[in-house]
């Protein structure tokens, strides 16, 4: 390695190798604009022959008793745990996410895998004896079978855990498409796992920079049982369509534009900082992350004023310094879209009360000032209701409790809520009229391994995480025994 290898090289070095023979693609750093590495483009050859993997490796893996599967994948997530701190290197380089949010994102991802490698001694049956007076019955679980894996790209390791961990926890093989931004953290990842015993053929990756030629053959493919995808509702749709034609199971994560309810009571210190930790983590690229707080006219202006001033406090920057908070965008295209949603927010009543603009840019993304935009509650601009990806906060006037929980459900998603106040009762009451799949109250970062996480409404079908997030790579067969 050369004194002039980026810590991302080195990494890439380390974890995943060279760029392989044929055609392939190139990964950029979006902090820098600089090129990272070469990935293999695969072809339609190349992914029939991992489906083609993935089915013959799956009777074995499926019959593997559970206390076997756990013992590979113990020996799979302290392989992981050795090489953390590259990991995280390379997250930070594919994503541009501060290096201390990247180690952050490296020790869940372990954290996460770890805790689904214990879930194969856990995933036991039913016995009812004397169902009838003449029968016996039992309830097994086995797995689904081949899992479509679509990972996003502004978590690249973390998802990545929650989908193939669960499903392989599951018995299931896995054939796992990242997103054409962020491939090699997966492969870094899958790497380990090969090095440490996984088997041959549990989990593939497939990298292309043309998702929708690789999306086609796995959603056409009988030998695929189920597919595990978060991005787009736009996709989401597209998925739900093509499954159809095979009858498979889908699950979709389809992102999120998550509201905030803060009640007169609520502790406002507390509350300024839970949402500007939140909603600005990983630059705004989280769809868990508080898109829109709908706050009550007694506490509207202060809360606006911490808001501002937190906000305000923030460093945007290059992501390895010791703190940054935010780094770029992933993309121009993402620094655009996020750009004409402020526009069109100005444009319909809303006022940009801070931030909003470009410190800094390079041929492949830019840096963005935090924003906050706010706007009264009789007259919210329409993009409101849009999900809002990137480092912007929107702060709504509310007459009461009433005027905030409406406002705060007039959008088609429905991943995760939030509600500030210090009586615990209200705070339920609350959040059992937010049609939302998760709530949190007097915190704005929800995400535990054993807790299932999934949406409503537009956001999605299916969970993931916890026991049901395990559950959902599962067919439940029922023996009838005379």
């Amino acid at each position: 390695m050369s004194a002039t290898t980026s810590p991302g090289r080195a990494a890439v070095e380390r974890l995943v190798g060279s760029a392989p023979d044929g055609d392939c693609f190139d990964v950029f750093e979006p902090a820098t604009g600089e090129h990272l590495a070469r990935v293999a483009e695969t072809s339609i050859v190349d992914l029939e022959a991992a489906i083609v993997a993935a089915s013959d490796a799956l009777p074995s893996w499926a019959s593997m008793p559970g206390w076997e599967r756990f013992e590979v994948l113990r020996r799979c997530v302290d392989a992981l745990r050795e090489v953390a701190d590259e990991l995280a290197d390379l997250i930070c380089a594919e994503t541009g996410k501060p290096l201390a949010e990247a180690h952050g994102e490296a020790a869940n991802t372990i954290r996460f895998f770890e805790w689904f490698s214990h879930e194969t001694l856990r995933l036991h049956g039913e016995y009812w004896p004397g169902i009838t007076a003449d029968r016996d019955a039992a309830v097994l679980r086995e797995p689904v079978g081949v899992v479509a894996a679509i990972t996003p790209w502004n978590f690249p390791a973390f998802l990545v855990a929650c989908k193939v961990g669960a499903a392989i926890a599951a018995g299931c093989t896995v054939v796992h498409k990242p997103a054409e931004q962020t491939p090699l953290t997966a492969l870094a990842l899958a790497g380990v796992f090969e090095r440490a015993g996984l088997p041959a053929g549990v989990w593939n990756v497939v990298t292309a920079s043309r998702p929708e030629q690789v999306g086609d053959v796995l959603l056409s493919a009988p030998e695929v049982a189920c597919v595990s995808f978060t991005g787009s509702r736009t996709v989401g749709e597209r998925i739900m369509r093509a499954a159809a034609g095979t009858i498979k199971r889908v699950l979709l994560e389809l992102g999120g534009n998550s509201p905030a309810v803060v009640l007169a009571d609520a502790d406002l210190d507390l509350t300024a900082a839970q949402l500007v930790r939140a909603r600005f983590l990983n630059a705004g690229q989280a769809c868990m992350a508080a898109n829109r707080v709908y706050a009550v006219e007694p506490v509207y202006d202060a809360l606006v004023e911490k808001l501002c001033e937190q906000t305000e406090t923030l460093r945007v920057g290059d992501p390895r310094e010791a703190g940054t908070n935010l780094g770029p965008l992933i993309d121009l295209a993402a620094v655009k879209r996020l750009e004409d949603q402020l526009a069109a927010a100005v444009g319909q009543g809303g006022e940009l009360l801070t931030g909003g603009r470009r410190s800094s840019e390079n041929a492949v993304s830019a840096f963005l000032e935090p924003a906050l935009i706010a706007a009264p509650g009789d007259a919210p601009p329409a993009v409101f209701g849009e999900e809002i990806f990137g480092p912007a906060l929107a702060v709504v006037r509310c007459r009461d409790e009433e005027d905030a929980v409406r406002l705060a459900n007039a959008t088609e998603y429905g991943l995760a809520g939030y509600v500030f106040t210090r009586d615990r009762q209200r705070a339920l009451a609350v959040a059992r009229r937010l049609v939302v799949g998760s709530v949190a109250v007097n915190r704005a970062l929800i995400s535990e391994p054993q807790l299932p996480f999934g949406g409503a409404k537009a956001s999605g079908l299916g969970r993931e995480r916890g026991r049901a997030g395990v559950e959902e790579f599962l067919e439940f067969k029922t023996v009838h025994l005379g």
